[in-house]
């Protein structure tokens, strides 16, 4: 196989794909709902945990993804004009390392591609934020990582959170929150955002039937020409014990057992080719699922 083959089954093998799977269309049912719930002065929130790259952020993504920005028209009949406007229905965020107000805000106006400078007062900042909200008519703010609040003083978490609680209230747009399981606890920090928020959690996975249709699943997607039968009890155990039931490191486990065997002229991944990886995860130190 020559480069350009292998670099062409690389890129197909590691392109960003949908993985169906029943936590993740529970999770994408409930943030249906919540767009789908008029406006009002106490907008209901949800708060998504789960432990770094167990599919948060990919869930998250996909639903920003099914509402994207569009234009809306109407018609001027003063000035017999028809006027388009951009509508963006859901806005996701990264939440600053630090939590910072101004930041905050350069995220909000960045992912909503409007203008501003940063030497504008914080007071002024936060008021364009919320007028193009509701210009745009923003329903859902998602911001990821709200964990990094934990890293925050008592006294900035309050601020930050009470920040949220105000830009909720004045564009009625609800909030969700992505973040590890200590996420409740920033949250938890101001009483009356946290009443606001239903909570859900991604557990890791166990090595169960379920666990198996998901290599089942993900195996269709594989450049390989023979069937691993990555669902088969032994390949799953090895493939589970490997990636500590994460989501994310399940893909990796099986993305380089993958080139593996097409490196090596093999046409399957087998247990060998697992075992052959000498995968070191990162959650290896912590053994709270066995």
């Amino acid at each position: 196989m020559n480069d350009n083959n292998l670099l062409e089954i690389t890129q197909n093998l590691y392109k960003q794909r949908w993985i169906n799977y029943d936590k993740a269309n529970e999770i994408l049912g409930n943030l249906e709902m919540l767009l789908s719930l008029p406006k009002s002065d106490r907008m209901q929130s949800l708060l998504i945990m789960g432990e770094s790259n167990n599919g948060k952020t990919t869930i998250a993504k996909r639903f920003v993804n099914k509402h994207p920005p569009y234009l809306e028209t109407s018609f001027d009949d003063q000035f017999g004009t028809v006027i388009e406007k951009v509508v963006r229905p859901v806005i996701m965020v990264q939440c600053p390392h630090i939590p910072h107000e101004r930041t905050l805000y350069y995220n909000i106006l960045d992912q909503m591609n409007l203008p501003y400078r940063k030497s504008t007062r914080p007071e002024y900042l936060k008021q364009t934020v919320i007028n193009a909200m509701i210009d745009m008519k923003v329903r859902i703010l998602i911001l990821d990582e709200i964990h990094f609040l934990l890293d925050a003083t008592p006294f900035k978490q309050r601020e930050f959170l009470n920040l949220i609680r105000y830009i909720s209230n004045q564009a009625q747009v609800s909030i969700v929150a992505l973040g590890t399981d200590k996420a409740s606890y920033a949250i938890k920090a101001e009483r009356q955002l946290d009443t606001r928020f239903d909570k859900i959690s991604i557990p890791r996975w166990q090595c169960d039937t379920d666990f198996q249709r998901l290599l089942a699943t993900i195996e269709q997607f594989l450049p390989l020409t023979e069937k691993s039968n990555l669902s088969s009890k032994q390949l799953s155990l090895e493939i589970h014990k490997m990636s500590y039931g994460i989501f994310g490191e399940v893909l990796r486990v099986i993305r380089l057992s993958a080139l593996k065997a097409i490196q090596n002229n093999e046409n399957k991944i087998t247990l060998d080719t697992l075992k052959s990886l000498n995968f070191v995860s990162p959650f290896e130190n912590d053994l709270r699922i066995y």
